[in-house]
């Protein structure tokens, strides 16, 4: 049980209600961890554009994206995230358990394009040691013909789990059922 009061939907507001219903159109239900951003509707606005905005984009960026939040989730050690990421993966990108094992310990190993999988390595670096990060790195980037607003993007997707892990591990976000 989350250590906050998360209301039930019927008795959020009206902007609260409108975004769970288009989220609930679009994932198939509201996943527990969004309810917990219901505790500041403005957050869960932005919260909610921000995942719109992932989920407009071609399939292979969106399991980018997927697989970023699960290997910032374990490099978090966030439980909620993880599991909800990891299904997602399997259950919507046809990754297998042991690719997930695989991706955990080589993130070079993760069934990805070139650019993407340079996207992703380049993420996890970022965020497991930014200081490391070099122009070199950019360089090698832009010469896959990846812009900076992508390099950028792809850091701050990368950056935000962080702080998406620490309220669900603060506020003990339930696994979705």
């Amino acid at each position: 049980m989350s250590l906050l009061h998360i209301p039930p939907i019927e008795k959020t507001s009206d902007d609260v209600k409108k975004i769970f219903a288009e989220m609930k159109s679009m994932l198939g239900s509201v996943p527990n961890g969004m309810k917990l951003w219901s505790v500041s509707p403005r957050a869960l606005k932005a919260q909610w554009a921000g995942m719109k905005s992932i989920l407009s984009r071609p399939q292979e960026e969106q399991k980018l994206f997927t697989i970023i939040r699960y290997l910032a989730s374990d490099n978090n050690e966030c439980s909620y995230c993880i599991g909800l990421n990891g299904a997602m993966l399997i259950n919507y990108y046809d990754v297998t358990q042991d690719e997930l094992s695989a991706i955990k310990k080589d993130p070079s190993a993760v069934p990805l394009d070139k650019k993407n999988k340079a996207l992703l390595i380049f993420a996890m670096k970022a965020i497991k040691d930014a200081d490391s990060v070099s122009a070199k790195d950019i360089d090698k980037l832009s010469k896959l013909g990846i812009s900076e607003e992508e390099m950028f993007n792809i850091v701050l997707a990368a950056s935000h789990m962080f702080v998406v892990n620490t309220l669900f591990k603060t506020f003990k976000v339930e696994q979705d059922v």
